[in-house]
């Protein structure tokens, strides 16, 4: 917290300060961050519904990135937008957007598509994972870019991308189980989407997978959500 409250006095600043670099080399954001969520769903798992569960989860994901967000100063909040479609009088698709990001609170005005997302504004989507979830991103940067027709800046930041498997038995040893996980990052529709419609303009993992940082293709993309918050943030919202 104590950093934080750094961060929103000096912003950017406060990454090359002294006082600060021993702090932000043990990469204790993710750690508290990631401590904080996975509490949470720990909480989560011991409720009767397990659909309602992983909802209530991911929703409580996003609440606590826009929280820190809004710690750190910035305008955060949800949002849900429904635009025009051109060419198709009186038609409308609705988005709803988990954060909208501004350094400054945006003047918007009806007469213009400002009313939707301001020039000033970073499109957020925040999930606990990429599983099923990555090609709608990438596609709603496409279709917000197409539909207002002018560049809309859009992020992913993600918890991690593993999920649980099964036990396994060590019955050549004294067969005791030994819990595993899977990696749900899928490298290649990561690639793909990349070039067919898009580049998304920042993704960021609070505990990136093994393979994202030695990928030099995906570490060109890919990084840590401190990453996020002491550098990239600052720079998007200027």
């Amino acid at each position: 917290m104590e950093f934080l409250l750094e961060l929103k006095a000096y912003q950017e600043i406060a990454m090359t300060q002294s006082t600060n670099r021993s702090y932000i080399s043990s990469g204790e954001i993710n750690k508290v961050v990631y401590t904080l969520q996975q509490a949470i769903g720990c909480i989560g798992d011991t409720l009767e519904n397990p659909n309602q569960s992983r909802k209530r989860i991911g929703q409580l994901f996003e609440t606590l990135i826009k929280l820190i967000i809004q710690e750190v100063g910035l305008i955060c909040e949800p949002r849900t937008v429904n635009i025009p479609i051109p060419g198709f009088s009186g038609y409308k698709m609705s988005y709803e957007l988990d954060v909208v990001f501004s350094r400054e609170k945006a003047i918007l005005t009806s007469e213009s598509q400002h009313k939707y997302i301001h020039p000033s504004e970073i499109v957020g989507s925040v999930k606990t994972t990429s599983k099923d979830r990555i090609d709608k991103i990438f596609l709603d940067k496409f279709l917000l870019t197409k539909l207002l027709e002018r560049e809309i800046p859009v992020i992913a930041i993600f918890l991690h991308d593993v999920q649980r498997a099964s036990a396994t038995r060590d019955l050549e040893r004294n067969g005791d189980r030994h819990f595993k996980i899977n990696s749900t990052f899928k490298t290649n529709h990561f690639l793909g989407y990349t070039v067919a419609l898009n580049r998304l303009d920042g993704v960021y993992y609070v505990d990136p997978r093994p393979e994202m940082l030695v990928n030099e293709r995906l570490r060109e993309q890919i990084h840590n959500f401190q990453t996020f918050l002491i550098k990239d943030l600052w720079e998007f919202s200027r």
